[in-house]
């Protein structure tokens, strides 16, 4: 069984968004305190709306877009 991952750009301000972010079951792969946003790796099953439907109540949060350096070609 093969599991297509996906990579998203999570917008937030604050602190709240990571915190929520390292509890739900996503690979955080990286956090940027300085520009504010989290670069998260999820299967492509789950997709955008799990992310939106978990944080659009967590304070800070602006937004989730897929990542644009991710090419499924060369992630096989």
């Amino acid at each position: 069984m093969e599991v297509k991952r996906c990579a998203y750009i999570v917008d937030y301000k604050g602190k709240e968004v990571p915190k929520r972010l390292s509890k739900m079951d996503v690979n955080l792969a990286y956090i940027s305190k300085k520009f504010s946003y989290a670069v998260v790796y999820l299967d492509e099953a789950k997709g955008e709306k799990l992310l939106t439907n978990h944080l659009k109540n967590v304070k800070g949060f602006i937004g989730v877009q897929p990542s644009l350096f991710f090419d499924q070609n060369v992630n096989i």
